[in-house]
């Protein structure tokens, strides 16, 4: 297996997947106090800027591939994704999509999952990727059953896991 940290950046039509480190940190910042749920600390520069730190040093161990992902036409910070966990001994990978509220849009989605999806299977030779959502997030469900993603069987309430195959 290649080393993880020769994979950047990985472009579709209107996105950029490259590492955390090319973003703004500030951006980042503010992504990470956004997603943040409201009975957790919320993050400060120093907090994100360890988090990038520590991303970077698994990428770097080929213990995950992780990117922020920014907006070709304007560069704009919009989420980070990537394989988090791998295990390419197994060639499984969980897929995690994180983007802001205004990308959280059916074509965005379908854009950066149809890329994530095929850059998994086709060039890390991963058999079975996994994402887990929230019950709630219907448009990202929509986009996996259309990418062949099926539902497994629930083993809780407020989320729900899809695979491939």
């Amino acid at each position: 297996m290649p080393k993880f940290e020769k994979y950047h950046p990985i472009l579709t039509p209107h996105y950029t997947f490259d590492w955390l480190t090319k973003a703004r940190a500030k951006d980042v910042l503010a992504f990470y106090q956004q997603a943040t749920p409201a009975t957790e600390t919320v993050p400060t520069m120093l907090t994100t800027a360890d988090r990038i730190n520590h991303t970077m040093r698994d990428i770097f161990h080929d213990q995950k591939l992780v990117w922020g992902i920014s907006r070709r036409a304007d560069d704009q910070f919009i989420g980070q994704a990537g394989f988090d966990p791998i295990d390419t001994d197994q060639q499984t990978a969980t897929l995690q999509v994180h983007v802001i509220p205004a990308a959280h849009q059916p074509a965005a989605l379908a854009e950066l999952y149809t890329r994530l999806t095929d850059f998994g299977t086709q060039e890390l030779g991963l058999t079975q990727l996994t994402v887990t959502l929230p019950v709630t997030d219907t448009i990202a469900a929509q986009v996996l059953t259309a990418l062949q993603f099926r539902p497994t069987p629930a083993t809780a309430t407020d989320s729900i896991t899809y695979q491939l195959p």
